[in-house]
């Protein structure tokens, strides 16, 4: 099922992509030329998800040395987000400068498993491989490989 024609333009940018120009990974240069080249980007809620959640990790490892994910939690309870906030927000800002359009995930569970197994996806590029082609999407800015299987998704670059 289709959720809205026309939609179809869109390219949903991959986690690594933002991860990769956020912290100045080794293909930030990429990234960003990927991000400032391409009209009509997308993201899903899990994609979201995912990019703070790996932030706020990589953020807490090498600015506090907390490697384990209760001793994070704990000292964001008695702390909060001071580490990571700046490249929060220049996160949440870039979706509005690039105006990203936001996707809510679509993921049937039984289509899930399948989609998992047959392609050997973990359960998050699953729902997101399973977003795309719910919105007609066929396009993903990644540099995952493993994209590359699914048959209803071109990967850029």
């Amino acid at each position: 099922m289709n959720a809205s024609k026309g939609i179809a333009r869109l390219k949903v940018v991959d986690t690594n992509v933002f991860v990769h120009y956020l912290l100045e990974g080794d293909r930030a240069d990429e990234a960003e030329r990927l991000l400032a080249s391409h009209l009509d980007l997308a993201v899903t809620v899990g994609i979201i998800d995912e990019v703070e959640f790996v932030i706020i990790r990589r953020l807490a490892k090498e600015r506090l040395g907390i490697r384990e994910l209760s001793k994070l939690k704990e000292y964001i309870r008695k702390r909060g987000l001071d580490f990571a906030v700046n490249v929060l927000e220049k996160y949440t800002e870039m979706l509005y400068e690039f105006d990203i359009r936001v996707l809510n995930d679509y993921a049937e569970p039984r289509e899930l498993l399948d989609v998992m197994k047959t392609y050997q996806l973990t359960p998050s590029d699953a729902i997101i491989a399973l977003t795309c082609k719910y919105y007609d999407v066929d396009s993903i800015i990644t540099f995952d490989e493993d994209f590359k299987m699914i048959p209803w998704l071109k990967v850029i670059p």
